[in-house]
């Protein structure tokens, strides 16, 4: 069989183009079915799916082959899912990057997709108050150990009356050593979870700590875990704690 040439290579990428693009279509059309479907059986469904989207990208991880970097599979679907989300409901995304701005931003977008409206915020706590009286934005934190525990006020009554807890850590398939938390009434289990726990009155010592701040840390549990569980009580126990706030958590992120 010979070699085929230039052209007929370039002809068989133009049609393998206009199938992906038809099923990209398909795609799109299936999605307007779900948002008729939620709207006809819960018409206050959730928008975000947090958990979905996350299983989505590792049964897509677990199968991936061949040549192309799975991240860059990965941000094609991040890019998609938030364009159909962006179609049923439109995505405002709070920003606030603390010191490392221009990374926080970039994580950001690269999470929540180009056709998504990002405002950059000056202050957490600023930032905290405006998801709070928004319903439906999505705050992105920069998270630093060392730096701003701006995490401590989620479990305020301002925070908890609006249902605000971190939902996803970015980034979700690349790490490049910038750490940010997104926040917003969205949180669900994907099956593979950190709870995030802030612990008063904790010892010195305790494993899983993310950060400090005057008596109070912040911890990551193993699992999915809400405000109420009976092992909650256990994990303040385990630390001799004075008490155990859940604040949220995420899927645990895809690695290799």
């Amino acid at each position: 069989m010979s070699q085929p040439t230039l052209e007929q290579i370039r002809e068989k990428i133009d049609a393998v183009d206009d199938q992906i693009h038809a099923l990209l279509m398909e795609r799109a059309r299936l999605g307007e079915l779900v948002v008729a479907a939620k709207n006809g059986a819960a018409p206050d469904a959730p928008r975000l799916r947090p958990g979905r989207e996350a299983r989505i990208l590792r049964r897509l991880k677990g199968q991936h082959q061949g040549n192309i970097p799975f991240p860059v599979v990965a941000h094609m679907w991040r890019e998609m899912m938030t364009a159909f989300l962006n179609r049923q409901s439109p995505i405002e995304v709070a920003v606030w990057g603390g010191q490392n701005r221009i990374a926080v931003w970039d994580l950001a977008r690269a999470h929540f997709g180009v056709n998504t409206r990002f405002t950059p915020q000056q202050d957490a706590a600023g930032a905290l108050a405006y998801l709070a009286a928004t319903p439906g934005a999505i705050g992105v934190f920069a998270f630093d150990p060392e730096g701003e525990s701006w995490w401590r006020s989620l479990t305020s009554s301002e925070c908890i009356g609006a249902g605000l807890q971190i939902f996803a850590r970015l980034p979700f398939f690349v790490e490049n050593g910038i750490s940010a938390f997104a926040v917003a009434n969205a949180r669900e289990d994907s099956g593979d979870e950190t709870t995030l726990v802030v612990l008063d009155g904790a010892g010195e010592g305790i494993p899983g700590v993310l950060a400090r701040h005057s008596g109070t840390a912040l911890v990551a549990v193993p699992g999915f875990l809400r405000a109420g569980d009976p092992a909650l009580e256990a994990v303040r126990a385990a630390y001799g704690a004075r008490s155990a706030a859940v604040i949220g958590g995420y899927a645990n992120p895809i690695k290799g």
